[in-house]
């Protein structure tokens, strides 16, 4: 399905460090809290689209849904991804605008994505992100960014996820 990328993600159960916890497909910091998601690669499975206005994602007024796998460097696959997008605008330098919003669960939590980002670079392979926040599990109260670099517009991408303990309100000063 051409334009979509949308993520939410269900994982499976990876091989787990008892030590730290983590999996073959994450690092984490323990001065900071942070976890880095590297390698990662995604293949849409499935979806629908909406060429409300024009043909997807091309012209204001389409919208697509979309379920995916992701997998770490080694194939191993970590999560499912399930979105929805839809292209509201057109930039001022008359790229597309798509806005995404995504569900990414893994074994050991969840993380939500959300955003609006160049559809039509992204479509000619250059990197975008869309904002993400821990809501379930370990990633509870984690905030970050959802990197992504589509390889075959409809078909496949590549990414890393990166997220740190959101500061409290307590210690803002």
């Amino acid at each position: 399905m051409a334009g979509v990328v949308v993520l939410s993600i269900s994982a499976v159960p990876g091989a787990a460090d008892e030590s730290t916890g983590e999996t073959a497909h994450q690092t984490s910091d323990r001065a900071t809290g942070c976890v880095a998601m590297k390698g990662l690669k995604e293949e849409i499975l499935d979806g629908s689209m909406r060429d409300l206005g024009g043909r997807y994602p091309y012209n204001v007024g389409g919208s697509a849904t979309y379920f995916d796998r992701l997998t770490d460097a080694d194939g191993k696959r970590i999560a499912t991804v399930y979105g929805r997008a839809n292209i509201p605008s057109r930039l001022e330098n008359g790229d597309m605008a798509e806005y995404s919003d995504e569900r990414i669960e893994f074994s050991d939590g969840a993380v939500e994505a959300q955003g609006i980002y160049d559809i039509t670079k992204a479509e000619k392979g250059a990197w975008q992100y869309l904002p993400v926040v821990g809501i379930e599990g370990r990633y509870r109260g984690m905030l970050g960014k959802r990197h992504f670099q589509i390889t075959k517009m409809g078909k496949s991408l590549n990414g890393w996820i990166e997220l740190c303990p959101a500061k409290s309100s307590s210690s803002v000063k």
